[in-house]
Formats: C-alpha cells, structure tokens, sequence
C-alpha cells in the first residue's frame, strides 16, 4: 500500500511538472488532437496518464486508447460507477478511478500470462483473440487498427499536434 502511494505521489509531481514545462510528450499531444474527435470523452485530460503507464510497462502507447474506443467508445457509454472504459472481466470488474483502469490495463496487459503470446508478437490479432475472448473479432480488431493508424497520422511540432494529409 505505502509504495502504491509512493508510486501515486510520484506519478503527480512529474504532471505537474509537465505542467510547468514548454515541452509536452508528442504522444501525449497526439492522443489529445485525436480525442478532439470526441469532446465528451473523459479520457482528454488522461493522456498523459497513458503514456505514463504504457511506457512503465513496455507497451504501444496507442493501446489502452484503441481498447476503451472498442469498450466504450472512448469512455463515453461505461458504467461511472465502476469506472471500467476497457471492459475488463467483462466489464465486471470495479476500478477507483479512470487513472486505476488506466494503469491496471496496462498492467494486466503487460504481465498476465495470458498476454504472453502478444508482448512476443505485437500482432493486434493475438491481442483481440485473448483481450475478448470470444466471436466475433473482426470489427474490433478494425477498430484497435483504426485507432493505431489514425493517431499515427498526426504530426506534432513542440507538443503541438498538425495533422498530415496523405494521398490516396
């Protein structure tokens, strides 16, 4: 518990200095331009809470967004009560607060045994086929490589987001 809150306290004052900084990660400023898509999503003021945890346990900074896009498209149709845009255990499972899913998806994602398979392959499929277990895959496996491939587009300069155009 005490290094939960050591690790919590931390955690707060690297945002705040963040805050104070000209300089804001790239990947932050991309995951917010992508959100402006959807203004009533919660998870705007988290970016930088998914870059923290997807850098803390070695994974694709896009994820934990392109699940809750599948879950809960983007945090806006969940249960506030249990706090859960990434449908864990089915969405049964109770989180503290938006960062808590945040970071125990990441977690789970980053040391379950179930998640063995896709930490060694990075392939999305190998994700979707463990991450939801049952049929049918196909729309939210689109919806993860959506995801990816459209918060890849976004070009940032200093932390601020332009987007490129690109030909077809």
């Amino acid at each position: 518990m005490l290094k939960r809150a050591v690790s919590i306290i931390l955690l707060l004052i690297v945002f705040a200095g963040m805050g104070l900084s000209q300089f804001q990660d790239p990947r932050a400023a991309k995951l917010r331009k992508f959100l402006d898509k959807y203004p009533d999503s919660p998870l705007k003021s988290h970016v930088n809470e998914m870059v923290y945890c997807a850098d803390h346990f070695g994974l694709d900074y896009r994820l934990y967004l392109a699940i809750a896009g599948a879950e809960s498209t983007f945090g806006r149709c969940y249960p506030k009560r249990n706090h859960n845009l990434t449908g864990v255990a089915n969405g049964g499972k109770r989180f503290r607060s938006i960062y808590d899913n945040i970071y125990r998806t990441n977690e789970l994602i980053a040391t379950g045994k179930w998640y063995r398979r896709y930490r060694k392959t990075r392939n999305i499929k190998d994700f979707v086929y463990t991450y939801k277990g049952k049929p049918p895959y196909k729309h939210y496996i689109s919806t993860i490589r959506y995801v990816f491939a459209e918060v890849e587009k976004i070009s940032v300069n200093n932390g601020q987001p332009k987007l490129l155009l690109t030909q077809k």
